[in-house]
């Protein structure tokens, strides 16, 4: 037993022992001691090497009427030394960092970046593949492919100096096709295809500062054409209908849409881009030979400039004094445009429905509608054009807006 405890004590002493030399070993040969070690002795060297004032002329340079500290001198002269040092091993071919296909790969602020040329890759901040592709005057210049920290590509094409210029393709987060063709200063910009986050067309055509504008072709949801004509900021140009024939109109307009018919006039309903219009003819004529008059847009915003416009004051600072201002028993199309809209929400209160006869499932005569109904109205002259926008009762915020030429108004 008395051996056992003297054995028990010898084994607790060595490890006792062990345990003190492993622990200094441990801390003495760790990183951050090693640092904090280095650190204070490049501090106390710069210390010492500057704390000390010269003592005799000896201690200086003469250089004409000034001197200078031999000490500083010798601080500058290690200085620029350790920076040229660190530029030659950063900057010079021999110690430049290429990734496994032999690509020179930068970190984003890197200062290299200001002097390459050519072919690069750029590390973003978390150390993801920010950019694959061309570089020149410390600029992302020519062909290459910006990636997202996801590592799903968000434009692939051509730049000059850091921005979207010429053919390229912009995607959305998720790495699905959102837009491909022109650009002009990251915007949208000449001819291009705009899809949605489903990967079906929205949109075909030319843009202007990063919006639909000019002649371009509208998509459903399930990739069907369903109207190509004039847009500008985005907006189609409803009043390049006025005045056609609804064969005509049916060149614009291919998508679904609601008929109703009187015994002189009618109104077609495009579902799909919420507007209708409105033909007049006369009882003999054929449905196809009738003249749009009037097309009703559906909506409370009246846009402008690729701004909505909401307000009756608003449209005045645009438009100018009214033509006319006043209550008004609604018209067939009106009528229509409120059942519409009350469809969605009781927007008109008070409206009687319309009495309606179908006769096809997208085709209804008109039996009788609440003509006695008053609207507000707010009539202005732009152009040739009369603008005329539908107010529940005289207030600053309309519900819905026609157009008409001049000599319907």
């Amino acid at each position: 037993m008395g051996g056992n405890s003297l054995l028990n004590i010898l084994i607790q002493t060595i490890k006792a022992k062990m345990t003190s030399f492993v622990t200094k070993f441990r801390m003495y040969t760790s990183w951050s001691f090693i640092k904090t070690r280095l650190v204070m002795r490049i501090r106390d060297f710069f210390m010492n090497l500057l704390g000390v004032k010269p003592r005799d002329k000896n201690d200086y340079f003469t250089i004409g009427r000034w001197m200078i500290s031999k000490r500083l001198v010798y601080a500058g002269v290690l200085i620029i030394g350790v920076i040229s040092i660190w530029y030659i091993t950063t900057e010079t071919s021999l110690f430049r960092r290429f990734d496994e296909n032999g690509i020179k790969t930068y970190k984003y602020n890197s200062v290299r970046l200001r002097t390459a040329k050519g072919h690069v890759r750029i590390k973003g901040r978390s150390g993801y593949r920010a950019y694959d592709g061309n570089v020149a005057d410390g600029y992302v210049t020519g062909s290459g492919t910006l990636y997202n920290p996801q590592g799903n590509v968000v434009y692939t094409g051509n730049f000059e100096r850091n921005k979207y210029e010429g053919q390229g393709i912009e995607n959305y987060a998720d790495g699905n096709m959102h837009y491909q063709g022109g650009f002009h200063e990251n915007l949208y910009e000449g001819n291009g295809i705009l899809y949605r986050e489903d990967g079906t067309k929205e949109y075909e055509g030319e843009f202007l500062q990063g919006k639909k504008n000019g002649h371009g072709l509208l998509y459903d949801s399930g990739d069907n054409e369903i109207y190509e004509g004039s847009f500008s900021s985005d907006n189609i140009v409803y009043s390049e209908l006025l005045g056609k024939t609804a064969a005509e109109v049916n060149l614009n307009y291919m998508g679904p849409r609601s008929i109703y018919l009187t015994d002189s006039e009618s109104v077609v309903m495009m579902n799909s881009i919420g507007a209708l219009y409105h033909g007049t003819r006369d009882a003999d004529a054929l449905e196809d030979d009738e003249k749009v008059s009037e097309v009703y847009v559906l909506q409370d915003h009246y846009d402008f400039g690729g701004e909505e416009v909401k307000s009756v004051s608003d449209i005045k600072d645009i438009m100018g004094k009214p033509l006319y201002e006043g209550y008004s028993e609604i018209i067939l199309p009106e009528a229509i445009a409120i059942d519409r809209l009350n469809a969605y929400g009781d927007v008109f209160k008070g409206v009687g429905d319309l009495v309606l006869t179908n006769t096809f499932s997208d085709v209804a005569e008109v039996e009788g509608y609440d003509n006695d109904y008053t609207v507000y109205i707010y009539s202005f002259k732009r152009g040739d054009i009369v603008y005329s926008f539908v107010c529940q009762d005289k207030s600053d915020y309309f519900e819905f807006y026609y157009i008409s030429t001049d000599e319907d108004a």
